[in-house]
Order: structure tokens, then C-alpha cells, then sequence
């Protein structure tokens, strides 16, 4: 399937082919005389040539309907003219659509004046009636558009994005800036740079050069934003200590504030003051301008990365200062100087009174307070009501999944890489020491270690993963898992490649917080857990 028409180019012979057509001319002698080449000698040759000149007709009537003429459109539709009037008539009509010449793409062409009809189908099913509607899909959701598009696949979405790509300058608005976004199509690779105001985008950390030599913490000299670059590394290897979630979380708050301040205040990290620290809040609350710094999700190397998706929400800009005032408190801790200060106080105040301006019914409190076996009981018991049903899935994996953070005080990121060895390895939660335990079979067996409502969740949510729960050669299954991988190609390949692998930190997250909402939506809208962070022991 071609997903996108070439330009619309017709030469003088098939103009002069179609008008003789419509002033009477048989087809049969039309075709010979003014387009040899396409000529069909076999039996079936008057037939072939009407079919020919049945194709130009109607490739002119697209030409017509893109310079939106509809009415030398219907003229052509309307077949030969049947008196000198008529005939007249489509003459003069192919004479202006011949002066009109190529057309070019408009944002209100419909899709299928530019698209095979049976891909144009798809997208008007989607809502997606003209190109104006596909522009602005693709720069709400990135070049990865299509995949919220029924039977689009990833052919004739990435063909569209070259289309839309190379004709990027027809696509203006009233202003004379273009509508398709930067980020759309463009999988050029990034080019490290040294972060600076001089920058023409802004580049993730890794991007970023650091300073010639190790920043030192009296250091006074050299390029003030390679030395932030140099700092927030640091900064990271030692506040993540190889968690990968807590690194990209961390890294993703950093990199935002490094770049903020080299492209709109033209400041390094140490300079940067309580007046920055104002402009920052209004900034993450507004990002501008949008073009720069917000964009679909996009893969960190190539040049549609942007630091954004959009403006961020009171609770999400409360979360950046508690990122930024440990970052500042590090720094301070290991004897970084500042210029005006910006320091671990400055941030730590901005959270508080943010915290205080925020309503009731969101304010998050500074430390967490883990919530009670009491409290829990009837969402734990609202989840063990909906796992019993046919299609209880994943109430069965939440169920099953939070009895295991309870019981051991797991942390998400642990729970996604438990297996049953590991459990029985480590002990219950209470920290007494204990051996493996193994059976006649030498497999471990974790029934010792779990009490037995948590033991039989675990049961049920390996039965909906095919698992035996007492057999052999399961010592290395992870303990909760997707009960069946998502229907795409990346999922497929991540369950052949680790067929007893379990959820992604991310995975998980998104599962624990569907639970809760659907909780507090049916139940309970007071319940205390917001989030799967509350649910911890």
C-alpha cells in the first residue's frame, strides 16, 4: 500500500489526450495519436485506452479539487460534453486547470486528496479528516502518531512522517510559522555540544561535554556551565547508587534546571539566585517558548528530544524543587560555593510554601506515613472481591503484589526483580536469619517465609501465568510478572528473550496506581494511598 500520492504533475499530451476525449474523439484513436507509448495492441485495445484516459480524467479531477475547484472538477466528472456548448465548456476547463499547474498540499485538503484511499479510510475512522487534523496529531503525540490509529503500522506511519517532513514549509499558519512541530519526522542524531546560550536546542545530560578537568569544589575558574554538567554527574552516581529509576527521575529534574538556566538566564549552576528560583517555578508552570522546550516523548539521542511534555502540575513542580533542594544540599554538603545562594535552604522553603499553598486534599506531606494494616483492610479486601471474578487478572497481580510489599518491605524497584530463590534466601521481613529451604526435589520452597494469604495469591497470580507454583525449574521466576504480554512486537520479543522475566518498575507503578484510583473512585474517595509509594510497609 503507497501511504502518500507524489505530486501531481500532467504533461501538455495528456491534457491535449483528455481534451480531445471530451470534444467527442473515440477513445481507440485518442490514445494512439496523442500518448503512444502507452498504446495496447491486443484485442482489448478500445477497451485499455478508455480505461487510460478514464485515469487521466480522474487525476485531473484530484488536480482540480487540491486547487479547490471543485467545479472543474464536476465538469470533468461529467464525461465528453454532448453539444458544442458542453464541449466548450470542458475545453475551456482543462485550459485553467493546465494554467493552474502542480498543487501543493494545504492543511484543508481532505486526506484522501493526498492518500491511497484505503489509508485515507483509516484516518477519517480515527477523526483524522484532514491534513490539518493529522499536523496536529502528529505534533500532540510525536512521530509514534499512528499507533493510535486502528490498522496503521509503523510503514505507513513513518512513510506519512517523510511526507509531512519534506513538504514542512508548504504547511504554514497565519503567521508564517510552520504547523508541523520541529520534533515530527526528525530522528536526526544529536551532536554533543558544551551547554551554553549559544546552544540551538536543548540536549539531554549525556549530550552535555563536561569541564576540561575534575570540578573541584573551590573551584572558581573555567566555564560555568560545563561545571554544573560535571556537578549533576556527580550528583547522580552518588544519590542513585545504581538505581536506574531513582537516576532517571533524579537526572530528568537536573538536566531541566542546567539547561534553563544556560538558554534563558545565561547563568551556570552556581550563579543562579533566589530571583532564578522565581522565574524557574513560573517556567516549569509555563514553559516558553513551547517550541524549544516541550515536545512528545522521543528517544534521548535523536533530535526530536525535548526536556518537556508540556507544563507541569502543582504536585509535579513540588516534586522538582524536593529533587533540585537535594541536589542543592548535596552541594552544599560538599562545599560548592555559590554566588548569591540558591542553596539547600533557599529550595528546601520553596517546597514548604508551596506545600502550604497547595489544597488540603493534595497536599503531600514531607515524610511519608505508612498506613496501617487497618487502613489497608478494605482495599486489600476490594481486591481480593474483584480478583475472584473470570477476568480478575489484574486485581489477582495487585493483590498478590502488594501483600508481598507488605510482608517483606519491599521496595518497587526490588519486588520487579524478586524470584521465589531470592525471597526464601533473604527471610520474612522481621530480619531474622534463615537458610534456604529445599525440598527432596532441591527446589526452594518459600511457604515458610509467607503467610498464608499472601501464599495463595501468589498461587493464583502463577496459575494466570501458566507458572507451577510447587514445581521445578521455577527458582528463578520473577514473583509477580505480566499474566500476558501486551500485543507489540517490543513486548513480544521482551517475554521470548526472558520468558520468566516480571514487570518493569514503570510497569508495575502504572498497575498499583490504576488499582488505587479505580479504589477511591468506587469506594472510597478519602482513602489515604494516592499513590503506589503509600502502599509500601
Amino acid at each position: 500500500m503507497i501511504p502518500a500520492t507524489t505530486t501531481i504533475s500532467l504533461t501538455r499530451s495528456e491534457f491535449a489526450a483528455v481534451r480531445a476525449y471530451v470534444q467527442g474523439m473515440p477513445a481507440a484513436m485518442v490514445v494512439p495519436r496523442y500518448l503512444a507509448d502507452e498504446a495496447d495492441d491486443d484485442d482489448d485495445g478500445a477497451e485499455s485506452a478508455l480505461r487510460i484516459l478514464l485515469a487521466l480524467r480522474d487525476r485531473m479531477v484530484q488536480l482540480a479539487h487540491l486547487h479547490g475547484r471543485a467545479d472543474l472538477a464536476e465538469l470533468l466528472l461529467a464525461g465528453p460534453g454532448r453539444s458544442n456548448r458542453g464541449m466548450d465548456r470542458r475545453v475551456d476547463a482543462l485550459g485553467e486547470l493546465e494554467r493552474l499547474g502542480t498543487a501543493a498540499p494545504r492543511a484543508q485538503h481532505g486526506v484522501e486528496l493526498w492518500f491511497a484511499p484505503a489509508l485515507a479510510r483509516r484516518l477519517r475512522n480515527a477523526g483524522i479528516v484532514t491534513l490539518d487534523a493529522l499536523i496536529g496529531m502528529a505534533n500532540q503525540r510525536g512521530s509514534a502518531w499512528w499507533r493510535a490509529v486502528p490498522r496503521i503500522g509503523a510503514l505507513a506511519g513513518g512513510a506519512i512522517n517523510r511526507w509531512l517532513g519534506e513538504h514542512r514549509s508548504v504547511f504554514k499558519g497565519d503567521d508564517g510559522k510552520p504547523l508541523l512541530g520541529a520534533h515530527v519526522g526528525n530522528r536526526a542524531p544529536l551532536a554533543p555540544a558544551a551547554l551554553g546560550p549559544a546552544m540551538r536546542q536543548p540536549l539531554p545530560l549525556e549530550s552535555l561535554s563536561e569541564a576540561p578537568s575534575a570540578s573541584a569544589p573551590d573551584a572558581g575558574s573555567g566555564c560555568p556551565y560545563s561545571e554544573g554538567v560535571t556537578v549533576v554527574k556527580a550528583w547522580l552516581r552518588e544519590a542513585a547508587a545504581g538505581r536506574s529509576s531513582t537516576f532517571a527521575a533524579y537526572r530528568k529534574e537536573a538536566e531541566r534546571l542546567l539547561l534553563w538556566a544556560a538558554l534563558e538566564r545565561h547563568k551556570g549552576l552556581r550563579q543562579l539566585d533566589l530571583d532564578d528560583r522565581q522565574a524557574y517555578l513560573a517556567f516549569l508552570a509555563r514553559p516558553e517558548p513551547a517550541s524549544r522546550w516541550c515536545g512528545p516523548r522521543a528517544p534521548r539521542q535523536q533530535a526530536a528530544w525535548r526536556p518537556l511534555t508540556g507544563p507541569l502540575s502543582p504536585a509535579s513542580q513540588r516534586h522538582s524543587m524536593r529533587v533540585l533542594a537535594a541536589l542543592f544540599r548535596w552541594m552544599h554538603d560538599n562545599g560548592y560555593p555559590f554566588a548569591a545562594r540558591w542553596p539547600a535552604q533557599a529550595a528546601e522553603t520553596a517546597v514548604a510554601s508551596m506545600d502550604a499553598a497547595a489544597p488540603a486534599a493534595v497536599t503531600a506531606p514531607p515524610g511519608r506515613i505508612p498506613l496501617s494494616d487497618d487502613r489497608l483492610a478494605p482495599f486489600l479486601s476490594w481486591l481480593q472481591h474483584r480478583a475472584c471474578a473470570s477476568d480478575g487478572q489484574r486485581y489477582r497481580t495487585a493483590h498478590a503484589a502488594i501483600l508481598l510489599l507488605r510482608d517483606h518491605g519491599l521496595s518497587l524497584e526490588r519486588l520487579t526483580s524478586a524470584t521465589r530463590r531470592s525471597l526464601v534466601a533473604h527471610g520474612p521481613a522481621c530480619g531474622t536469619a534463615q537458610e534456604t529451604l529445599e525440598g527432596a526435589d532441591g527446589a526452594s520452597h518459600p511457604s515458610d517465609v509467607l503467610a498464608s494469604g499472601t501464599l495463595r495469591a501468589l498461587a493464583l497470580h502463577w496459575h494466570d501465568r501458566d507458572l507451577p507454583w510447587d514445581g521445578s525449574g521455577t527458582e528463578e521466576a520473577c514473583l509477580i510478572g505480566p499474566p500476558a504480554a501486551p500485543p507489540t512486537s517490543r513486548a513480544r520479543r521482551k517475554r521470548a528473550a526472558l520468558p520468566l522475566g516480571g514487570y518493569s518498575v514503570r510497569g508495575l507503578h502504572a498497575l498499583l496506581a490504576a488499582m488505587v484510583e479505580r479504589y477511591r473512585e468506587a469506594c472510597d474517595p478519602a482513602f489515604a494511598a494516592r499513590s503506589p509509594r503509600d502502599l509500601l510497609a
